[in-house]
C-alpha cells in the first residue's frame, strides 16, 4: 500500500534528518474535500486549492475525494514540495490522500499505514502516519467515513474504529494522534456511539466554538458540521491555537467556489507544561 503504489519514491532515515527545519513550536494542518467528483472546472478549482496550499504552507494535508485527474494536479504542482501518499489499491474511483511537507518539523518516522474497514461497501479505509514534531511522537490519520444516509452504522463502526486506534495509541505507547476527514457525520451518530473518548477532544470546540468557523458543508447553504479535526493530547502537551474555515472565497472569473466543502485550516502547538483543554 506505500509509496510506490503513489509513484513517490522511498526516503531514507538521512533524509528525514535533512528535510526537517529547526525546530518550529507549532505546525499547521489543512483537512479539505476538495470535490473533484463534481468536473465543473475541476481542474481551475484543483489549481486554486493548489496555489492555497503554496500560500500558506502547511505541515500536514488531508484531501478527500481526490479523483485521477485532480491527483495528477496535485502530484505536478505540489509533489515538489509535499511527501503524498494514497491507498494504491484501491478500487474506488475517487478516494483520500495524506501529504506531509518537505522540510516541515514534522517528520515521517515510519511507513505509512493503511487500513481498509471490514464492513464498507464504498471502499473506505483509514490512512495513518507516524511522525516525530520537536521529540514528540505524533500520529496523523484520515479518512472519508461511508456517506450515504442509510449507511449510518455503518459510518459509526469505521467512526468508533477511528477512536479506539486514538485511545490505544495514549494508552500503550502515550503517543498524540491527529484525526480528521470529511467524517459524515450527524450529531445524533456521535451521542449514539458516547461520544469521543476521554483522551479525544474535538480541535473546532476547544478552539471555541466560533459559530463563523462550524458549519462545512454544504457551501452553498453550509447547515452541517461534517468535516471534523479531532486529537488526543496524550501528555496534555498538544493544543490547538486557531481552527479556521477556507475556501469561502468564490473563483473570478469562473463564479464557483473550490469545493462544496470548506476547509479547515488548524494549528497546533507543543506546550510546555500539560494544558487542561
Amino acid at each position: 500500500f506505500f509509496l510506490k503504489r503513489c509513484g513517490v519514491r522511498p526516503y531514507s532515515m538521512g533524509q528525514k534528518q535533512s528535510m526537517q527545519e529547526s525546530e518550529s513550536k507549532g505546525f499547521s494542518l489543512l483537512c479539505w474535500n476538495i470535490f473533484g467528483l463534481d468536473s465543473t472546472y475541476v481542474a481551475e478549482r484543483t489549481h486554486a486549492i493548489c496555489e492555497f496550499v503554496h500560500d500558506k504552507k502547511p505541515d500536514v494535508v488531508f484531501f478527500q475525494e481526490v479523483v485521477r485527474s485532480t491527483w495528477d494536479i496535485l502530484a505536478g504542482e505540489l509533489g515538489k514540495d509535499y511527501l503524498m501518499y494514497r491507498n494504491g489499491s484501491v478500487k474506488s474511483h475517487y478516494y483520500h490522500n495524506l501529504m506531509v511537507r518537505k522540510g516541515s518539523s514534522v517528520v515521517p518516522v515510519e511507513d505509512i499505514t493503511v487500513e481498509p474497514f471490514t464492513g464498507t461497501g464504498q471502499g473506505r479505509h483509514l490512512l495513518r502516519i507516524k511522525t516525530a514534531f520537536n521529540g514528540t511522537r505524533v500520529n496523523f490519520m484520515t479518512s472519508h467515513l461511508e456517506s450515504l444516509p442509510t449507511d449510518r452504522d455503518e459510518r459509526k463502526a469505521q467512526l468508533k474504529r477511528c477512536f479506539a486506534i486514538m485511545r490505544d495509541l495514549d494508552k500503550t505507547s502515550s503517543e498524540t494522534s491527529v484525526f480528521g476527514g470529511d467524517l459524515n457525520l450527524a450529531e445524533s451518530e456521535l451521542a449514539e456511539i458516547g461520544g469521543p473518548p476521554r483522551i479525544v477532544r474535538d480541535a473546532w470546540e476547544v478552539c471555541g466554538s466560533d459559530a463563523n468557523n462550524e458549519f462545512t458543508w454544504h457551501t452553498s447553504h453550509p447547515t452541517k458540521r461534517i468535516d471534523r479535526v479531532y486529537y488526543s493530547p496524550s501528555n496534555g502537551r498538544l493544543q490547538p491555537v486557531s481552527f479556521e474555515l477556507v475556501g469561502k472565497d468564490v473563483l473570478a472569473p469562473y463564479g464557483v467556489l473550490p469545493s462544496d466543502h470548506f476547509g479547515a485550516l488548524v494549528t497546533f502547538e507543543i506546550k510546555r507544561e500539560p494544558v487542561n483543554n
